[in-house]
């Protein structure tokens, strides 16, 4: 007997419905907070370089400074060489952890909508995979060429530049940005099929894809906010918990389209012409029992009265 497709795809989704939603809750909190101390600590302490510190040197006649005002940055990594790898490791965690989710809203909406790009299988997991495993490898080598920098007697400006150069970081920045691009991508259209298929509400739906929008330009904020409030909103959704109802397409395990505005215009339409037209109130039995005696204007009354 053939096992149906649609329950096996339930199935799949009850077995691993707790995981996913541990995962995109834990990638929203691991990257807010990630990200939050690095804005707020790492990057707020590092020593600051000037254009009137830059260009101080070659003011008074120095074409190659004694002390060169980055050499200041380096040591300042060297020193905090700990905690920008423990920040690095978090926001890693983070990203794979949105692979994971990705990966379920993925599959669940492929099983609804055929349509779906298989691609995006590999998109999702090799971007989350590298970008967290590189930006990981990036901060141990910078780290490594800022120790190998401060060990050596070399103070040049080839010195500084190889400290964030050197050492392979041409091949992992590339690898950075092609990672970054594939997440990205993965996004906007894993958010769009999903919201066809009816997994997303609309505003789920479209913020998804401003997401994947956030992730090649990000603008306003330099924390992931707008990310972390929808990688933890698919929590409840996930576990059928969502707060305006769980979707119909979570439960019947087939694509239920959410209406247009049209639709819904034309629906709400058709429902007042098959409205019963209300019927007209019936006369009332004391309307015509009226009182007939005429009511005699008030100058009359008045001019009565003189007589």
């Amino acid at each position: 007997m053939t096992e149906d497709p649609e329950q096996a795809q339930l199935d799949w989704e009850q077995r691993h419905r707790r995981t996913a939603a541990a995962a995109t809750v834990a990638a929203g909190v691991l990257t807010l907070a990630g990200s939050f101390y690095s804005q707020t600590s790492l990057d707020a302490d590092a020593p600051r370089i000037g254009e009137l510190q830059a260009i101080a040197p070659a003011l008074s006649g120095q074409l190659e400074p004694a002390v060169n005002p980055r050499s200041v940055l380096i040591e300042y990594i060297d020193d905090k060489s700990a905690q920008f790898l423990l920040t690095n490791a978090v926001l890693g965690i983070g990203t794979l952890c949105m692979g994971v989710a990705l990966f379920f809203l993925f599959r669940a909406a492929k099983a609804r909508r055929p349509e779906t790009p298989e691609i995006l299988r590999w998109t999702l997991m090799l971007g989350a995979g590298v970008l967290a495993v590189a930006g990981f490898i990036r901060q141990i080598l910078i780290t490594t060429n800022a120790g190998d920098f401060l060990a050596g007697s070399d103070r040049s400006r080839e010195a500084i530049e190889q400290v964030f150069t050197g050492g392979g970081l041409g091949v992992i920045t590339g690898l950075l940005l092609a990672g970054q691009l594939a997440l990205a991508f993965a996004f906007i259209l894993v958010s769009l099929n999903a919201m066809r298929a009816g997994l997303l509400t609309r505003f789920m739906g479209i913020l998804g894809i401003i997401v994947g929008v956030l992730f090649v330009i990000p603008i306003a904020s330099p924390l992931p906010v707008v990310q972390c409030f929808w990688l933890i909103a698919l929590g409840p959704l996930f576990l059928l918990r969502w707060p305006g109802g769980t979707p119909p397409a979570w439960i019947t395990g087939r694509a239920e389209p959410w209406p247009s505005q049209q639709e819904l215009r034309e629906a709400r339409m058709a429902q007042k012409d098959q409205a019963p037209e209300r019927p007209a109130p019936a006369p009332r039995d004391d309307d015509d029992a009226a009182d007939p005696t005429p009511v005699a204007p008030s100058g009359q009354r008045r001019r009565r009265k003189r007589r």
